[in-house]
């Protein structure tokens, strides 16, 4: 079986059930892969996670806010891994 990447899963994010899916893989994520992780505290994580959110409010260049809540929260939360 493929593993989907957390990029992948942090794009399929629909409902309840798939955010806290994706919210396991993050923290997985976060333990066999810190070196790709931009932030070494949960301080940091949330406040790049949050930064992020709100320079993204209304889109992007090259990002498109979703609809769905759920999926939004997940991408917020899979940004502030990588959002300096």
């Amino acid at each position: 079986m493929v593993q989907k990447t957390l990029f992948e899963l942090v794009n399929e994010v629909q409902d309840e059930a798939s955010f806290i899916a994706f919210l396991s893989a993050l923290s997985k994520d976060r333990q066999t892969c810190p070196g790709e992780w931009q932030h070494d505290s949960i301080e940091s994580f949330l406040e790049a996670s949050a930064d992020w959110g709100q320079e993204s409010i209304h889109g992007l260049t090259h990002y498109v806010k979703p609809d769905n809540s759920w999926k939004r929260c997940a991408q917020i939360m899979y940004m502030g891994k990588i959002y300096e």
